[in-house]
């Protein structure tokens, strides 16, 4: 069986389901079952007429919308994808019916459009298009991630599990043998010892060769629409004995630039030249050949071409600029490195200890429950650097490099600037935090960002969105933003997206954390906006009211007299679990009490006719 008829393919914003369709990948080449693994976007539109067999595994983003890898390429091409193309209204009803396929959702239950993107894709090559289901959409719940479920089967990984179980069982069930030569032999799985070579790998020049790259001018390649900006400023606009460190950062484009409020900019980070020494140093038979050339075997990874490829291409280079090895390691990456557990050397209770480090990494890659993977790296935010500390035994060939770490991926962040303004401001809270380890912990793109100095360079993409639709500029908008919630409403007010503008922003302290409050006032006494500030540890300035749902609550009749008489615009922004929930709630106990609706059925109905008619956005991260 060639490897285009079995397609494995994801829809991934944060990595979530590109790393469980990884671990589908691994488990299928081990029963030599050929296949394509991709990007939904990176999957070549004319294999499809050849693919027998599709896995599909997509998250859902934004406003119930689809992960960016779906509909565009690496390289930004949106015109040639397979989904452009499966939308086309000219294609057959049947023109997927040679297609048996099987659909994994991960979604996000605090997001009104719950798994919505993959129910659109669902809709289209089932319903519309006439692929065969195998067996029934399966959607799973990213807020219930292992370790808040163990046992009761609702956990994300138990979803996916079982997905995984019923696709070999179908696929062995239907594909018993193979064909090796001209004899017909029994599909066994490869032994779990060897470890897989990927299509594509680093190859060393010449490890002889005297010629040496370190510490000279890097360039990236590859990427026609990364772009570049030169900072102008990096304040901090919180106190500094406030506990969070939060940015005014602005930069100005080199080019002529289009964006809208609620469109975000993509950063590209990299790792400290510190980080990078600790992983040579835990992997010492790389010193000598971290500044020697490299090259691929078989062309360039595709996943590495967002951003554009470092050059010189070289090891240390590679692990500053592309491999992401402070963040948490996921199964699938000791699915790939647990076999390479086998120095002795550096082990002080010698064979013994290795084979336990050996045996522990191979749990924690298949153990189905993942709690042990779970109390080990997401409790207290281990790195994939401090895993590579730990076990000592772990002796990684230098060739597979881009196979073990996952890619440095840009961190997305609001505009909070005018419309098209050149100057770009960001509204950047820093990750600094203590683990329950006692460790301090920071977030790659922020910790790069608070280090930035006026004149400094920086690479960059804008997002656009499209949240705002500009048949409802006349509409009244009322918007809620706490925290960095306020950014992308900061542009939005700053755009007068509307002659009519409602502002709910809550903080701590009016002295500590009260994000451009300034700013807001002087728009508020001038008529531009209506303001409503609450600080929740600040009684004195706010005596009544506590965080942002209150206010809303105190203003019921007013808000919602403008959300439902008058047909207004509800723009919610910031941290996604609990706020969005109880705005959310608060939401419908006001369309009961003020709105004419008789019971939560009813009123409900309503907030999803709103998000419907894209009268309801939420922006939550």
């Amino acid at each position: 069986m060639s490897s285009s008829k079995i397609a494995v393919l994801y829809g991934s914003e944060t990595g979530n389901a590109q790393d469980f369709a990884a671990i589908l990948s691994h488990k299928l080449n081990r029963l030599h079952f050929k296949h394509t693994f991709s990007s939904l976007a990176d999957y070549k539109r004319e294999d499809i007429l050849r693919c027998r067999y599709l896995f599909i595994v997509c998250s859902t983003t934004g406003q119930g919308e689809l992960p960016r890898n779906v509909y565009e390429t690496v390289t930004g091409d949106q015109k040639n994808t397979l989904w452009t193309f499966l939308k086309k209204k000219k294609l057959p009803a049947d023109f997927l019916n040679h297609i048996k396929t099987a659909f994994l959702g991960l979604g996000d239950s605090s997001y009104p459009k719950f798994n919505y993107a993959l129910r659109i894709i669902h809709n289209r090559m089932v319903n519309q298009l006439g692929a065969k289901e195998i067996f029934d959409r399966m959607e799973a719940d990213e807020q219930s991630m292992a370790g808040s479920n163990k046992g009761t089967g609702l956990g994300i990984e138990s979803v996916y599990f079982e997905f995984e179980k019923r696709i070999i069982t179908y696929l062995m069930d239907r594909f018993p043998t193979r064909k090796v030569g001209n004899e017909i032999i029994q599909r066994e799985e490869i032994d779990k010892e060897l470890y897989l070579e990927p299509i594509t790998y680093l190859r060393i020049d010449d490890p002889h060769d005297q010629q040496s790259f370190s510490g000279g001018p890097t360039t990236f390649v590859g990427d026609k629409l990364i772009k570049t900006g030169t900072i102008t400023l990096n304040k901090r606009i919180t106190a500094e004995d406030h506990f969070q460190d939060v940015r005014q950062f602005t930069f100005e484009s080199c080019d002529d630039i289009k964006y809208k409020p609620g469109d975000t900019v993509a950063l590209y980070s990299y790792n400290t030249d510190q980080s990078v020494e600790r992983m040579l140093e835990c992997q010492p038979q790389w010193i000598p050949l971290a500044d020697k050339p490299l090259s691929f075997t078989n062309g360039i990874p595709t996943h590495l071409l967002d951003g554009g490829v470092v050059q010189p291409l070289t090891l240390r280079n590679l692990l500053k600029y592309h491999c992401d090895f402070m963040s948490i390691p996921r199964s699938s990456f000791f699915l790939k490195i647990w076999t390479f557990a086998t120095d002795v050397t550096r082990m002080e209770r010698g064979e013994e200890q290795m084979k336990d480090q050996r045996q522990k990494l191979y749990e924690f890659a298949t153990d189905e429950d993942m709690q042990e993977l779970y109390d080990y790296c997401n409790r207290p935010r281990r790195s994939i650097l401090e895993v590579m500390e730990d076990f000592l035994s772990i002796r990684l060939p230098l060739e597979y490099l881009l196979d073990f770490f996952p890619p440095i991926k840009p961190r997305l962040y609001s505009i909070s600037s005018t419309a098209n303004c050149n100057n770009i401001e960001l509204t950047v809270a820093i990750v600094k935090y203590k683990t329950i380890l006692r460790k301090i912990r920071t977030g790659v793109c922020t910790d790069f960002i608070s280090k930035l100095k006026v004149g400094d360079k920086i690479r960059y993409k804008i997002q656009q969105n499209d949240l705002i639709k500009e048949e409802y500029r006349s509409n009244p908008f009322v918007m809620v933003g706490p925290g960095v919630g306020l950014a992308p409403l900061l542009s939005a007010v700053r755009s007068k997206v509307s002659p009519e503008m409602s502002l709910y922003f809550g903080c701590r302290f009016k002295d500590k954390d009260y994000l451009h409050g300034k700013e807001l006032e002087d728009m508020a006494n001038q008529g531009l906006i209506k303001f409503y500030p609450v600080f929740s540890r600040d009684r004195e300035n706010s005596p009544d009211t506590k965080y942002v749902q209150d206010v809303l609550w105190k203003f019921g009749e007013e808000v919602t007299s403008l959300l439902v008489e008058r047909k207004g615009i509800f723009f919610l922004c910031g941290a996604s679990g609990k706020m969005p929930i109880q705005i959310r709630l608060t939401l419908l106990e006001m369309l009961k009490k003020w709105g004419g609706f008789k019971d939560d059925a009813s009123a409900k109905e309503y907030l999803r006719t709103m998000e419907k008619e894209d009268r309801y956005i939420q922006e939550t991260w």
